[in-house]
């Protein structure tokens, strides 16, 4: 099996749980679920680690995307705490 399909099963599988799992706790707040996607997609990445230089460059700009958006949730809540 490549490197990817692992990677594509592994992140697949931590959403879903994620998704169940927080639904069943009954929280409804999006920044929570994409933070949660965000750490599951390094952790994903990092037990997949060896890929082609592609699939690689990839990651890695998904994996920036995804911290920005993370960053752009965690100003957001600073602000509302601190406003």
């Amino acid at each position: 099996m490549r490197s990817l399909d692992v990677f594509i099963l592994t992140y697949s599988a931590l959403s879903f749980s994620t998704i169940v799992l927080l639904s069943l706790l009954g929280v409804n707040r999006i920044d929570i679920y994409v933070a949660l996607f965000a750490i599951e997609f390094f952790v994903a990445s990092i037990i997949t680690s060896p890929s082609s230089p592609l699939e690689s460059r990839r990651k890695t700009i998904m994996g920036i995307l995804l911290l920005a958006i993370f960053a752009v949730i965690i100003v957001q809540r600073i602000v509302e705490i601190l406003g």
